[in-house]
């Protein structure tokens, strides 16, 4: 009796040892895959849950094992999700997180950017699975079909269409980072006094602007070129310089979150087609998406 409890108590310890390796990738799957970090943890929560109880003893590789349960669990997360994002009102940006809030290595970190996360919802669920377990966590078609439950052949068609479609889309990337704070610095200045020339040889002529709202609060929606996006800015002197700014520092990026006392009010940040002019504003007012960044800010300090 006390030597079957001693071994199942070794075996949960292997199990829950099991389950914390693989904890970051499996975290950093489900974020790319949703856009949220919030959802991507109650994934991974199912996941431990279905892991407690199964029996360990017939999986020969808990990691794949694990993968396969959050794959699955993102697909059918993002079908049941697909109405209510059809109805989302206004832009609709990835929940943003704080810098090294996925503990993943330093080269997959532009995977985590905005840009790359919009790129990815131009494809279905399963492509976006398919494309990510082979060109983001290296798996063999082999393991990705058994992780879809298809053939090694749809893998890769699913592969092939979803790196067609990222590929057609411009790719963004973050301000190189000897720019960013030169760039914050030049924002804040442009948005607290009557000066915006030196901000405006940041952008690109072609720059957009999005602001996520969630229709939860009022915002501006897309704007497009570079006289629209700072006849706003422009506007924005009216309210933004009187909240408290800080700097805070996101996966790839470094922005802006503007707070009334301790009430987050929007968060700021930028994206670049070169590292070195802003093509993208991001502007996150989304109280809910906001929230969940400040308490994952909290955390991470």
């Amino acid at each position: 009796m006390d030597q079957g409890r001693q071994l199942t108590s070794e075996n949960d310890e292997r199990g829950l040892a099991s389950f914390q390796d693989a904890r970051p990738a499996l975290l950093g799957m489900a974020y790319r895959m949703l856009g949220s970090r919030s959802d991507a943890e109650d994934v991974v929560q199912d996941v431990f849950l279905k892991w407690s109880a199964v029996e360990k003893r017939s999986i020969k590789v808990p990691a794949a094992w694990l993968m396969t349960v959050c794959t699955r669990r993102c697909i059918d997360q993002l079908r049941s999700a697909a109405r209510s994002r059809t109805i989302y009102i206004g832009p609709w940006l990835p929940e943003p997180i704080p810098a090294d809030a996925i503990d993943e290595p330093s080269e997959l970190s532009s995977t985590l950017e905005t840009a790359f996360l919009m790129l990815l919802e131009r494809v279905t669920p399963k492509e976006r699975a398919a494309y990510l377990l082979h060109e983001i966590f290296n798996l063999p078609h082999f393991e990705v079909s058994v992780a879809l439950g298809i053939s090694e052949p749809a893998s890769r068609k699913l592969v092939s269409r979803a790196k067609e479609a990222v590929a057609s889309g411009a790719r963004r990337a973050s301000v190189e980072p000897e720019r960013r704070y030169r760039l914050l610095e030049s924002f804040e200045r442009a948005l607290k006094t009557d000066d915006m020339a030196e901000f405006a040889a940041f952008l690109a002529q072609d720059v957009s602007l999005q602001a996520d709202s969630g229709g939860k609060v009022t915002t501006v929606g897309d704007l497009h070129g570079v006289d629209e996006v700072l006849a706003f800015l422009v506007r924005a002197r009216a309210w933004w310089p009187r909240y408290g700014w800080t700097i805070v520092e996101l996966s790839g990026s470094t922005g802006f979150l503007l707070s009334d006392g301790q009430e987050p009010t929007a968060l700021i940040w930028f994206g670049s087609m070169d590292g070195a002019v802003v093509s993208d504003i991001y502007i996150m007012r989304n109280p809910e998406k906001l929230n969940a960044f400040v308490r994952h800010l909290a955390k991470a300090s």
